[in-house]
């Protein structure tokens, strides 16, 4: 019964490894937006109100900075640690927290 049990243990901890990291859902402005980062933190993808965008990771000198194009706008999502920051174009910017 004991190995049955660290069996079950040892499985969903490997399928736990291959899941991609998702974050809280984030309120910005009148945008709902989940982010599911890649396992290497490389990209992101995230969904926007049900809109899908694949974002790549740019050089910064701290923090984190995300940015891709999403129906011709440029969307850059910004990070310094837990804080969120989304950015429409160059020019409007959006606080976010977690809804």
């Amino acid at each position: 019964m004991k190995k049955l049990l660290v069996c079950i243990l040892c499985a969903c901890a490997l399928v736990a490894c291959n899941r991609k990291e998702k974050t809280p859902i984030q309120q910005c402005g009148g945008y709902d937006v989940q982010m599911t980062f890649s396992d290497n933190g490389e990209t992101m993808r995230a969904d926007i109100n049900g809109d899908i965008v694949e974002l790549s990771q740019v050089a910064v000198v701290s923090g984190a900075k995300y940015a891709g194009i999403l129906n011709d706008t440029l969307v850059v999502f910004l990070s310094d640690g837990e804080k969120w920051t989304l950015v429409l174009d160059d020019d409007q910017i959006i606080d976010c927290r977690v809804k």
